[in-house]
């Protein structure tokens, strides 16, 4: 006679009482919640694997502005038949089992499993998840409690939301506007160097100097202002990075936002996981309607288009979500000891 509930027939496999066998289920469910926590992935034997799962941070485009949702951590199940998995190692390393009860438990939880399946199909691990059949395979549907510890590390994360007129900055201008200013740039520049050089000629002819040996001065007036706009950290004007281990972004280059969040907490922890390949990723505090987020930025570019051939290297996931940031003025990025 087929049994009512998973407790009833793993009792039956064990020989002992349905609310003994009803405990080692919910012992056993713990273990599986602490390995997952710890390894970040499980098998159990006739159920399948379980692995965690991270979200990154999304943005979306909304009619009243952008949308900036938390990143997070799922459960990701996929059924499996084989006999193979974790339950003995985790009957002995965290339910203190003996060897031998360790394997006679494990055996009789693939057993129950496939009870289960021919019988009343659906299996509940209390503090872990529920497990329904459905067209032969297990569905499983996680405990609200295992998705909070798994996402304690993001606990109080809201979605940003930034008002249409602000979002409107983070557009990049137009390639027309772009070269204007470019052109506007290079005749400031043409006619400096004129008026340098003209001073300079005024100045040495009067003085009976011989222009035949100024050429090295005339090379630091052109040299001049190509240092003036690239300020090391320390000497851009109004900003005092606050340690080693940031940089500025100076006013009209381009930088690509990867991320925001709400709070520097979370912005740290994403920091590393959003790096590799090359790209060193930094944080950048920006205060919105007397709201303060943080945004993880990638790199530091003269051209748009230069941030764009960026984007392209970087992992879908990341560059779906990205965008190209041009600075306002000069900011402070700053790194893991930064903030």
């Amino acid at each position: 006679m087929a049994a009512d509930t998973a407790s009833d027939i793993l009792a039956r496999l064990l020989g002992t009482a349905p609310d003994e066998a009803q405990r080692q289920l919910d012992r056993f469910a713990g273990g599986m919640t602490a390995e997952l926590l710890d390894r970040k992935r499980l098998t159990v034997d006739g159920l399948g694997l379980f692995s965690v799962v991270h979200e990154q941070a999304t943005r979306q485009a909304t009619s009243s502005g952008t949308r900036y949702l938390p990143p997070g951590d799922r459960v990701a199940f996929e059924a499996r038949k084989d006999r193979v998995g974790d339950a003995e190692r985790i009957a002995t390393g965290r339910l203190g089992m003996e060897a031998g009860e360790a394997r006679r438990f494990a055996k009789a939880l693939g057993d129950m499993v496939d009870a289960v399946k021919k019988g009343p199909g659906r299996l509940e691990l209390r503090g872990f998840g529920s497990f329904t059949l459905v067209s032969g395979a297990f569905r499983f549907q996680p405990e609200a409690s295992l998705e909070a510890l798994l996402n304690i590390g993001y606990g109080g994360l809201k979605e940003i939301v930034i008002p249409e007129r602000q979002a409107e900055k983070q557009t990049q201008p137009k390639s027309v506007e772009s070269g204007g200013l470019k052109k506007v740039a290079l005749f400031v520049a043409a006619v400096s160097i004129f008026a340098s050089g003209w001073f300079l000629y005024r100045q040495f002819a009067t003085d009976g100097f011989d222009l035949s040996s100024v050429g090295n001065s005339a090379e630091s007036v052109v040299v001049a202002p190509v240092v003036l706009n690239a300020p090391s950290p320390a000497k851009a004007p109004g900003i005092v990075p606050s340690s080693l281990d940031s940089l500025i972004l100076q006013k009209g280059r381009y930088t690509v936002i990867v991320a925001t969040y709400n709070t520097q907490k979370v912005a740290r922890q994403e920091m590393a996981r959003l790096s590799g390949g090359g790209r060193r990723v930094m944080i950048w505090p920006v205060k919105s309607g007397g709201v303060r987020y943080y945004r993880l930025v990638t790199g530091d570019f003269e051209t748009r288009p230069a941030a764009l051939d960026s984007m392209k290297a970087m992992p879908r996931k990341v560059a779906h979500n990205g965008y190209i940031q041009q600075a306002q003025k000069n900011v402070v990025l700053y790194g893991e000891q930064g903030l």
